[in-house]
């Protein structure tokens, strides 16, 4: 889905410590639904699971380099 149109996040990728990295993430209601039935689901908080999607896209991506 592409971004909504004169949505803007602000103040992105704030450092908070060590290699860790805040930053700030506008979705579709529906998805935010979505994710929330699932970590109910799955016993695991909305930052888990999106973790672990970015973890496994970013893993996918190297290995397409390859």
């Amino acid at each position: 889905m592409a971004p909504i149109e004169g949505t803007y996040a602000n103040a992105t990728g704030m450092a908070c410590s060590g290699d860790v990295v805040e930053i700030g993430l506008l979705l579709p209601a529906s998805w935010a639904s979505g994710l929330l039935q699932m970590s109910q689901r799955r016993g695991q908080s909305m930052g888990q699971l999106l973790r672990d999607l970015i973890d496994r896209a970013l893993v996918d991506d190297l290995s397409t380099q390859s």
